[in-house]
């Protein structure tokens, strides 16, 4: 396994950090740098789940890269964003050593 498949571990940590400083009102910079950042990481993760047969956890790691892409921007009001944003927070964070097993 080529350690390009992983992802390391600041950038998981970083990640869900900013997901959840994501529930409070901020600039709107601080949100499109966000998508950005999400959506690499979905994609990524994704793709490490595809790679080591995961059944459903790619999937769900691609429905948030859609959500989350910076080119077509789903539009949600704050409150919904704010529980996407704990959710996708808390899935990377708990997910954290199911991507240090591959």
């Amino acid at each position: 396994m080529g350690s390009f498949k992983l992802i390391p571990v600041p950038i998981i940590y970083l990640t869900s950090i900013m997901l959840f400083i994501a529930i409070a009102p901020l600039p709107y910079g601080y949100y499109t740098i966000l998508r950005i950042i999400t959506t690499g990481v979905f994609l990524w993760s994704s793709f490490i789940m595809l790679e080591n047969n995961e059944s459903i956890l790619p999937w769900v790691f691609i429905l948030l890269a859609i959500i989350f892409n910076p080119i077509l921007k789903v539009y949600f009001p704050k409150e919904i964003w704010a529980v996407i944003d704990i959710f996708s927070g808390l899935l990377i964070f708990v997910m954290r050593n199911k991507y240090m097993q591959y």
